[in-house]
């Protein structure tokens, strides 16, 4: 498992850590409304991406894991999730062609074309496939190496803020570039084998994955949905502002879920084999991952004004104090998907881990638009915080309530 997380957290990293690299620049030449709309069109499409991926980053990799030796059953799961992604990625190019059409209110503008190539990078980038066979290392390389050799189109093609179209579509092929040669290697190694299409149950695929998605997608109405809120009832400099603090905490917030990317098939795994090592892990990810995030909330809260000055111009100086409050949904997103990912969802509690973020989504929604219409872009992330706490504590008491807690913290055995 140490080597898988070295190889995710080398890959997924690269991910956020890379296109740190561009920020300074991009911030500059496109400016703050430029870079608000550069943010509010790769939130946009990210809800496209997540509704293509619908839940089977963690349901397809679940299910390949269970049986990773069984090339036939590998092969199945791998057909299926791939012809769902196919017909759902469609759908999603042809609702983007719709909303795009209609342009309303300015948030759907053809800038979304040029990010449609990242949705289909999103279905031959396979990465769920190789999480459940633990062959993650295989991709490592070439998705860094892509995502630095990319680096240099950003200073050569983008010069000012009428080309941000271009600094998407850049932002956008990486993986769509990846996806291709992983494919190549799925074929070229045989990890596949042919089977009957009347033994695929593409239905039943989406119908397990579907508690997953709605519960990924009701987060989303209170993380990514926040850009277009406040592009609604604010500004897009208040835009820009939130899209620059939110890039530096997601940048942060990533490193986490890419340990969690490579836990989380080793706990499903290990529940039906040894439920103590299981336990073991969730609990020392747990104490783990709080006492790092604390720190760097603290780290955040003393030297935000650095931390932005390093990254961005004179005119983003205020994203430090929307640096500060976002920071706390480090501590409590992180803390969260261990109660919800690691403990309810493995534990069959599906009913609650869906539920749950359409409760605190219409919850924030509307507290959004009145905190980001008053207070703007520092308004927008403090409704954040507000939806990811009240999450937080809804989880820990569901999984108290449910005898969870107390049999993995306390006991710390199973009985």
């Amino acid at each position: 498992m140490l080597k898988s997380m070295i190889s995710l957290l080398f890959v997924q990293g690269s991910n956020y850590l890379i296109p740190l690299l561009t920020l300074p620049y991009l911030s500059r030449v496109l400016g703050v409304e430029g870079f608000g709309k550069y943010g509010l069109t790769l939130s946009t499409i990210q809800y496209f991406v997540m509704i293509t991926d619908f839940g089977f980053n963690l349901s397809a990799t679940k299910k390949i894991a269970d049986v990773q030796n069984d090339k036939v059953k590998v092969s199945i799961i791998f057909y299926e999730t791939m012809i769902a992604k196919i017909a759902i990625c469609l759908a999603s190019i042809l609702t983007i062609v719709v909303l795009v059409s209609i342009n309303m209110d300015n948030v759907f503008s053809s800038t979304l074309y040029y990010s449609i190539i990242m949705l289909v990078g999103t279905v031959l980038l396979p990465m769920w496939f190789f999480q459940g066979i633990e062959k993650i290392p295989v991709l490592s390389f070439l998705m860094v190496m892509t995502k630095l050799v990319s680096l240099p189109f950003f200073f050569i093609f983008v010069k000012d803020s009428s080309d941000i179209g271009i600094a998407i579509f850049i932002q956008s092929s990486t993986n769509f570039i990846v996806g291709l040669f992983a494919i190549f290697y799925i074929i070229k190694n045989k990890l596949l084998v042919n089977v009957k299409y009347k033994d695929l149950s593409v239905y039943k695929s989406i119908h397990e994955a579907s508690p997953i998605f709605l519960a990924s997608f009701a987060i989303s109405l209170y993380t990514m949905s926040t850009t277009i809120i406040i592009s609604l009832s604010s500004n897009i400099t208040e835009v820009g502002l939130f899209s620059a603090a939110d890039r530096l905490k997601g940048a942060v917030l990533g490193v986490f879920f890419i340990m969690g990317n490579v836990i989380y098939p080793r706990v499903n795994k290990l529940l039906a084999t040894n439920k103590n090592e299981a336990y073991r892990i969730i609990r020392t990810t747990f104490i783990i991952q709080g006492i790092l995030s604390i720190a760097i909330i603290i780290f955040i809260y003393l030297f935000n004004r650095e931390i932005v000055s390093v990254f961005y111009s004179e005119e983003y100086k205020k994203a430090g104090v929307v640096l500060i409050v976002l920071s706390f949904t480090i501590l409590l997103a992180i803390e969260a998907t261990v109660l919800g990912n690691y403990i309810l969802l493995p534990h069959g509690y599906n009913k609650e881990y869906t539920i749950l973020p359409m409760v605190i989504a219409a919850i924030h929604i509307p507290l959004c638009f009145f905190l980001s219409h008053k207070y703007g872009a520092i308004g927008g992330a403090s409704s954040i915080v507000i939806g990811e706490f009240l999450s937080f504590i809804i989880l820990l008491f569901v999984v108290i309530r449910k005898n969870l807690f107390r049999k993995i913290f306390i006991r710390g055995e199973c009985v």
